[in-house]
């Protein structure tokens, strides 16, 4: 799977396109969406990708199949006279798998929690340095580096999930670049959706343990996805 690079236009301008072809695989939808939501530049390069592609629908006569290769779909497709054959039965049993799949789908739709993201270390444009989704799918926490962030020297950026009535639990450093997958411990699932995100000044080891951090840098709840 190919990583985007959202902050970089050319990389953010090409995950619209492939969002609008419908060719982005589910985690990377799940991150564009996130910035889509937020973001007045990647909503415009949408519209605009749906203008430019909309012209094959507007432009391109249609062309009709031959009338010698409409004869050959019909013979391969034409059912035999006796009995339940091959061509007879293999249309219901295809629509029987659909269908078990599609209620599959939506049980299992329904069982999923809500996606949620978060963004972190703003500046003073407001400009986030990190992006935090849940891949629920995948049971993951993705940290996406949004735009580089001036540190001070041997200082790094630590999160944590400030999960009610139990240590702060630390989810590592925030990456320098790229993306950074967490996997979700089962433990925090039934919490985790109205946790608070802390983002502490930690040096090279990071803090003792969630009792001792060191100062608070940024707070954050999570959000829900809405487009």
């Amino acid at each position: 799977m190919y990583e985007f690079d959202l902050s970089d236009p050319d990389q953010r301008n090409q995950a619209a396109a492939e969002y609008v072809l419908g060719t982005l695989e589910r985690e990377e939808k799940a991150q564009f969406e996130a910035l889509l939501a937020v973001s007045a530049d990647a909503q415009r390069e949408v519209e605009q990708w749906r203008e430019h592609l909309d012209v094959f629908n507007t432009s391109l006569e249609p062309v009709a199949p031959s009338a010698d290769l409409w004869k050959q779909i019909s013979a391969e497709t034409k059912p035999e006279k006796s009995g339940l054959s091959w061509w007879s039965w293999q249309p219901l049993a295809a629509m029987s798998l659909v269908l078990v799949m599609a209620v599959g789908l939506v049980f299992q739709f329904n069982q999923q929690p809500e996606n949620v993201y978060v963004y972190l270390i703003k500046n003073e444009q407001q400009q986030p340095g990190w992006m935090m989704n849940t891949s629920l799918e995948d049971k993951q926490l993705v940290v996406e580096s949004l735009r580089h962030v001036e540190m001070p020297a041997n200082t790094f950026y630590e999160a944590w999930l400030m999960i009610k009535d139990r240590e702060p639990v630390s989810l590592g450093f925030l990456p320098d670049q790229g993306v950074k997958r967490i996997e979700i411990d089962p433990s925090w699932m039934p919490d985790m959706m109205d946790t608070e995100i802390v983002v502490t000044m930690e040096g090279p080891k990071g803090a003792p343990s969630g009792w001792d951090m060191g100062p608070v840098s940024d707070k954050a709840n999570w959000r829900r996805m809405e487009l």
